[in-house]
């Protein structure tokens, strides 16, 4: 005679749909999304969509508060500054602050949208606990306005999200 289900067996099937639940999640992320790529490899960047440098319109400095997705989302504070570049050139910096954080890095023009209303630019935090490497697209809204979208691995391999709006010179 089979033993009666106890509590824990009930409690591990849950646990088992919860994980298959959110790698299904993760699964539609990466397919939809795709995982950042961070080279610094001329053959990656000259495959790269491009129409010369960075648009004038996201020039300047940016702020705002993004929020990170996730069981218990972050938000962390966002300062951007976009300088001149061509394409695989250094466009610039990015700073996240919260409380008990501070990470810095650089980030590389990869991409300029075909209407130059977006930008993709490579990101590698050079200093902080932050992830090492990550992929930023930046949209053109209205006047002194962008969207902010961020994938990266963290440090398991799971996907990392991070979306936010960030204003021109806040």
């Amino acid at each position: 005679m089979p033993a009666p289900h106890s509590r824990s067996d009930r409690s591990y099937a849950l646990w088992a749909a919860v994980i298959t639940a959110v790698g299904a999640l993760l699964a539609a992320l990466i397919t939809k999304y795709g995982l950042p790529s961070f080279s610094s490899d001329a053959s990656d960047r000259s495959s790269a969509r491009h129409d010369g440098g960075v648009p004038d319109a996201f020039l300047g400095q940016w702020r705002g508060d993004v929020t990170e997705e996730g069981v218990r989302p972050s938000v962390y504070a966002a300062a951007v500054s976009i300088t001149e570049a061509g394409p695989g050139g250094e466009a610039g910096g990015i700073e996240y602050t919260a409380p008990g954080l501070l990470c810095k890095g650089v980030l590389v023009l990869q991409e300029v949208g075909d209407d130059r209303r977006t930008i993709t630019l490579g990101e590698e935090i050079r200093s902080g606990r932050c992830v090492p490497r990550g992929r930023i697209t930046l949209t053109a809204g209205a006047e002194r306005h962008v969207t902010f979208f961020y994938t990266g691995k963290r440090h398991d391999g799971t996907l990392q999200v991070v979306r936010g709006e960030l204003d021109k010179g806040a």
